[in-house]
């Protein structure tokens, strides 16, 4: 019998500076900007000018990682509430 860990849902506050996600084992994570402003994500690992994906609100995008969702940054210029994750293993 195979048995698959279900998603972990998430409600996070996203600030005027980047910051990882938590710590959680996975394979992917998909976020939603609900704040009403810009999101900016990025890879940890690879960050800096131009290595960064802007999201409006409104839009998703789903993101593979190695092995934990902390390897995704994200920020907000409005620093607000609204940031939906699902974080998959």
């Amino acid at each position: 019998m195979i048995i698959m860990a279900a998603s972990l849902l998430r409600s996070i506050t996203a600030t005027a500076s980047y910051v990882a996600l938590e710590d959680v084992r996975c394979s992917a994570v998909t976020i939603l900007n609900k704040t009403g402003a810009t999101l900016s994500v990025e890879m940890t690992n690879d960050s800096g000018s131009g290595k960064e994906i802007v999201l409006a609100d409104g839009l998703s995008v789903v993101i593979q990682v190695v092995a934990n969702a902390k390897e995704i940054k994200i920020k907000s210029a409005s620093g607000t509430t609204g940031v939906y994750l699902v974080i998959d293993s």
